[in-house]
């Protein structure tokens, strides 16, 4: 290789400052030489090695400086906006809560008037972990092109322009997914010299857009078209749940308090984390997953059941008079809350639905039954002497048990099947590995059709299943020894639309007792379980008739219990009979026993009598559980026929009320922010002391629930106590206490106030 100096000698044709020959000797490349420009550090005198022409055909001219639209502010009305859709109670939640289906509207001040030739702007609205246009999760609406099909259902519309302001109407579609989005305004400004130049800008609003299932929208698979229907089951705050037993119903107020602070961002944190993103446009999908959501059994969900009387240090089931407190907690611990019970999971579940904009209403079923193994049966099993075999059952009748029904669509089962459906949150069975029920056609229920989903078997044997009696012989074979009927699902109740009465929705469930419609639509259920061949045994000979007749009477009393029997054969009949008297659980588990008594004699033909056992308050009091519940077996056996009866019934001895009366001021000077005080009231109706008591208070729009331990009230002494409180939000309100104690509890009382406006 040679020199720079030789390469040079050999072929350069001018002065080597001008050309510079670089490679080796066979390969020469000429290089220009650079010419270096010094400036002062003013970029404008900086020479340009591009050639002016092409730099100015490469980029075109610009638009003047204003000409980008440009969104300053995006007011979104909330007061407006909240009134229309129906959430103006929601004055505490810094969102614009809208339902879908139905406009709303905002406003956009623009840094110049809005052009329609060049101007275009598009809401980019995003929900969800995920950006999927398919599946909802981001939607783009263009005010330019309003067709909802091009933005999958949602429009957006220029209602006025004034200036530099547009109002602008948008309407998310109908199925669109329900919970929080982001909004992010973008513009687009097309140039005159280059269309396919547009200039972009995006302004993101700070505050969430909720958006909500929507009754008042005809295309909503939750509409309802009674207004009156849609006030109860999407906008009420205040219910009552019924309890007790078939004979003796109660019911105790529930605040639902859907609107109240801190429930609205606990649902929505349910939504988040319980509900599939994709799967949140299914009122349906919806409503199971929050049924699931509510218990804790395998989703570390809202509350944590317990049913054997030991709560302490948690609060008891009884305790709580409404969601709030609960949701709250959840909220805020990310815990399961302890305790609840059947009408506890189903106060928070319709809390849940309803503030989702989902209409529900909690649904008490009196004597319900609980099948664990598919037969849509309720076996019992006695050995041959009558006696019970614990060992083999696992089926047990409630005392009551409290679900809740959804009204929907149903677009995933044949057509009539849609309206109220079955949805309970209460852990008894798992379905699809997790502990959730429904939601289920009670239409489907009353004709016997549980194959469609979900879960109608399940809920067709709480309501209609038959009681089967087996006979288990010594070589362990099982006898049907007799099957009862319209034993279970009793006065299945909820609260009636714009009063306080109790509405029987029984025959939404099932035909008339015994009707043939009803006997076909068990014995079509029937077939579909594990047993369907249980109706094949032929019916023994009953001649004798017994029944239970039971006592109404106050806690504390004594009480008697009353067997007549009858002899209808033209026979003389040999009879035994045991009655026994028995605590119980409302879930059917039975505690303590109190009393037995065994008794045989003769009945000639046509002849009647009558067994009488005394109870006294000595020996039930110290063995009383929750819902002061009891349960009565009556066992007989006629030796001639070899006839078999078997008798089962509930009674519960009444609570006293808790009295509320407003003390100051005159009922019709209460107003919101102004002092209010009530008193309370209660007369203990035991000779002995009430331990470790607690009251509590609340109401919707009057205060927070508010928990108050109190000193023990001695034997048939009395409990008064004063409550102050100023009232928040005016309108018809009720204020709700409820009294709870180791030895009495269901006491509730309530107080409704017209609240007035500040002056």
């Amino acid at each position: 290789m040679g020199t720079a100096s030789s390469r040079r000698a050999a072929g350069s044709t001018g002065p080597s400052s001008d050309v510079v020959w670089i490679g080796p000797r066979n390969y020469v490349t000429r290089m220009e030489p650079r010419r270096y420009h010094f400036f002062d550090g003013d970029e404008a005198r900086r020479p340009s090695r591009i050639n002016p022409a092409l730099e100015e055909r490469r980029t075109p001219t610009p638009p003047p400086t204003d000409a980008q639209l440009k969104v300053e502010n995006c007011n979104l009305q909330p007061a407006s906006n909240k009134f229309l859709h129906y959430t103006a109670e929601l004055d505490e939640v810094d969102w614009l809560v809208v339902r879908r289906g139905q406009p709303f509207q905002l406003d956009l001040t623009l840094n110049r008037p809005y052009d329609k030739s060049t101007d275009d702007i598009k809401f980019d609205f995003q929900t969800g972990s995920t950006k999927n246009f398919q599946k909802g999760t981001q939607v783009l609406v263009s005010i330019r092109d309003p067709r909802p099909s091009l933005a999958g259902g949602w429009k957006a519309e220029i209602k006025e322009e004034k200036e530099n302001t547009l109002t602008v109407s948008v309407t998310a579609s109908a199925s669109a997914l329900v919970g929080k989005y982001h909004l992010t305004v973008r513009t687009t400004v097309k140039s005159a010299e280059d269309s396919n130049q547009p200039q972009n800008h995006s302004f993101k609003e700070h505050r969430p857009i909720c958006l909500l299932f929507n009754a008042w929208c005809e295309e909503d698979q939750v509409y309802l078209d009674k207004e009156e229907e849609r006030k109860e089951y999407v906008l009420n705050e205040r219910g009552y749940i019924w309890y007790g037993n078939s004979r003796q119903l109660g019911k105790r107020p529930w605040g639902f308090d859907q609107f109240e602070k801190g429930v609205f961002d606990a649902v929505m944190y349910l939504l988040e984390t319980h509900v599939d993103q994709y799967e949140r446009g299914s009122s349906v999908l919806v409503s199971r997953s929050m049924s699931a959501a509510v218990n804790s059994q395998d989703d570390n969900g809202v509350l944590s059941g317990r049913w054997d009387g030991n709560y302490k240090p948690h609060a008891s089931p009884s305790s709580w008079s409404g969601s709030q407190h609960i949701l709250e907690e959840h909220f805020k611990t990310k815990s399961p809350v302890r305790y609840g019970q059947c009408w506890v999971f189903s106060g928070v579940l319709t809390t849940v639905l309803r503030c989702l904009g989902i209409p529900a209403r909690s649904v008490t079923n009196f004597a319900s039954a609980h099948d664990t193994d598919n037969s849509l049966t309720i076996d019992r099993y006695y050995d041959e002497n009558g006696e019970r075999m614990k060992q083999y059952e696992s089926d047990s009748i409630w005392n009551f048990h409290v679900w809740n029904e959804a009204w929907m669509s149903r677009p995933d089962v044949p057509p009539g099947y849609g309206g109220w459906q079955a949805v309970d949150a209460t852990p008894q069975e798992t379905s699809g590995d997790i502990y959730r029920a429904g939601p289920c056609s009670v239409s489907s229920i009353k004709q016997g059709q549980v194959y469609y989903p979900y879960d109608a078997r399940f809920v067709f044997a709480e309501v209609n299943g038959d009681i089967v009696n087996w006979q288990v012989k010594n070589d362990h074979e099982f006898e049907v020894m007799s099957i009862k009927k319209s034993s279970v699902g009793k006065n299945i109740s909820t609260k009636a639309v714009g009063s306080r009465d109790r509405q029987d929705l029984t025959r939404e469930y099932k035909h008339p007792e015994g009707s043939a419609a009803e006997r076909a639509a068990v014995k079509t259920a029937v077939s579909f379980g594990t047993s369907p061949w249980v109706y094949d045994h032929p019916e023994n000979t009953e001649d004798v008739h017994a029944e239970l007749e039971l006592p109404d009477l106050w806690v504390g009393a004594d009480f008697e219990v009353k067997v007549p029997l009858t002899n209808r054969s033209q026979e003389n009949r040999s009879v035994s009979i045991t009655v026994i008297v028995q605590v119980v659980y409302y879930t059917g588990v039975l505690a303590a026993k109190i009393k037995k008594m065994d008794k045989k004699f003769q009945l000639g033909p046509g002849q009647s009598d009558q067994i009488t056992m005394s109870v006294n308050a000595d020996e039930y009091l110290d063995k009383m559980v929750d819902q002061s519940a009891f349960k009565i077996f009556l066992l007989g056996h006629v030796d001639e026929t070899g006839q078999a009866f078997v008798e089962e019934e509930d009674f519960r001895l009444r609570t006293p009320d808790l009295d509320v009366k407003l003390l100051r001021p005159a009922a019709n000077d209460v107003r919101v922010g102004e002092p209010v005080e009530v008193e309370l009231n209660l007369s203990n109706p035991l000779k002995k002391n009430l331990t470790n008591c607690e009251v509590t208070v609340e109401g919707a729009g009057l205060l927070p629930p508010r928990v108050m331990k109190q000193k023990d009230v001695v034997g048939s002494g009395t409990l008064t106590l004063k409550v102050d409180f100023k009232p928040r939000k005016a309108g018809e309100r009720t204020l709700v206490a409820t009294f709870d104690s180791d030895q009495l509890s269901q006491v509730t009382g309530e107080l409704d106030l017209n609240v007035l406006k500040a002056e």
